[in-house]
């Protein structure tokens, strides 16, 4: 048996890199501290002792496979995986709770889509986590993240899939809505400065009304997918 314990994994591009990085990365130091102050590190290694013990059960699990099979197995614990998976953990755990408490698919998707956009209202740091990680194309998510991510697209899906059962939704590719919901509240949270450059420079007539807070957007998204999704009436 091989158990490997690494900042990002053994399929990890960046091997030299310490276990701040990862707790960082992960957001877990955003999360620590006094509110009025850059984050810290918590009074332990918290990182190190997610991975560690993420490792350990990997190492018992994989001693009773030998057990069983008489087959080796490699153990690969990354320290950004044990910390990102509390996070996209709690996200897919608050937004499930958010929709098995709606009624009707509107309201569910509504449910969804304000929830997503209260968690990175409530996480400022998690918005950049998300958005590092589908710029880089997933190149340091581990399966395991990229499953726990999963559950949010399959809570999508399977309201839309009701809405169309209920003649009330229009045939979506869920992805596409994902994509649309995620993608929205994300850059929301992380293109602030450059948003208001770019508007600088805008010539000619440029009028909007204040800018929403991510919650108010959340709710302007819900309404926006809603109606665009929403089957038209004969």
């Amino acid at each position: 048996m091989a158990d490997a314990l690494r900042l990002f994994g053994l399929r990890a591009i960046v091997t030299n890199a310490v276990g701040g990085i990862g707790e960082a990365m992960g957001g877990w130091r955003a999360i620590v501290g006094d509110p009025d102050r850059p984050p810290s590190r918590m009074g332990v290694s918290i990182g190190d002792s997610l991975a560690a013990t993420y490792g350990c059960m990997g190492a018992l699990a994989a001693l009773h496979a030998l057990e069983r099979t008489g087959k080796g197995q490699v153990v690969d614990s990354a320290l950004y995986e044990a910390v990102l998976l509390f996070r996209l953990g709690a996200l897919a755990d608050r937004i499930e709770a958010a929709v098995d408490e709606a009624n009707g698919c509107e309201e569910k998707i509504r449910g969804y889509i304000e929830t997503f956009g209260a968690f990175l209202a409530e996480y400022r740091c998690f918005a950049a986590i998300l958005a590092h990680e589908f710029a880089d194309d997933g190149d340091h998510m581990s399966d395991r993240a990229a499953a726990e991510l999963s559950r949010t697209l399959g809570i999508v899906t399977d309201i839309l899939n009701r809405g169309i059962e209920e003649e009330i939704f229009s045939m979506e590719n869920p992805m596409v809505v994902q994509m649309m919901i995620v993608s929205t509240l994300i850059m929301h949270q992380t293109t602030r400065t450059i948003r208001k450059r770019v508007a600088s420079h805008v010539q000619g007539r440029y009028v909007v009304s204040p800018e929403p807070g991510l919650e108010d957007l959340a709710r302007i998204l819900a309404n926006k997918i809603i109606k665009a999704i929403k089957k038209e009436s004969l």
